[in-house]
């Protein structure tokens, strides 16, 4: 009995060191297969931090871009406006240099009044189209160009 009893503590002892063993083993490859994990995810994030960083520059110039696309349209009416305001002075200073000549006097004044009236009809044509799209942008979706 006692040779039995001795064979099964020492199967016992092996036993329990081979599964000590079996336990170290796997915690071992678990901790090695959770650590590439955890490295190729913090690898993932940083090329998505980069990414982002990417996108946040060209965000930045987008919106540049679209800030001078904004701001063109008032550009090209304040210097129309005082393209305006210029050439009607000009023009009058012109009609009224004219030497004693009543007939060149005439005529330059039919010029500046021509000219007065094309700036007047594009005007009118302006505010027209501008208030075409307003309208278009209100109730309509999105504009059409007049052809």
């Amino acid at each position: 009995m006692s040779r039995v009893g001795g064979a099964v503590q020492r199967i016992e002892k092996r036993t329990e060191e081979r599964v000590e063993k079996a336990v170290e083993q796997v915690v071992g490859e678990a901790s090695a297969t959770m650590t590439a994990n955890f490295d190729a995810s913090n690898e993932r994030a940083d090329r998505i931090i980069a990414a982002t960083a990417k996108l946040e520059a060209r965000q930045l110039w987008s919106a540049a871009a679209a800030m001078c696309l904004a701001l063109l349209p008032v550009a090209v009416v304040i210097a129309g406006a005082w393209m305006a305001v210029a050439g009607l002075i000009t023009g009058t200073q012109w009609a009224l240099d004219v030497d004693g000549g009543v007939w060149l006097g005439i005529g330059r004044w039919l010029v500046v009044c021509v000219g007065l009236a094309g700036t007047g009809y594009a005007l009118f044509s302006s505010v027209r189209w501008v208030s075409g799209l307003v309208e278009a942008w209100k109730g309509r979706g999105m504009p059409k160009w007049r052809s």
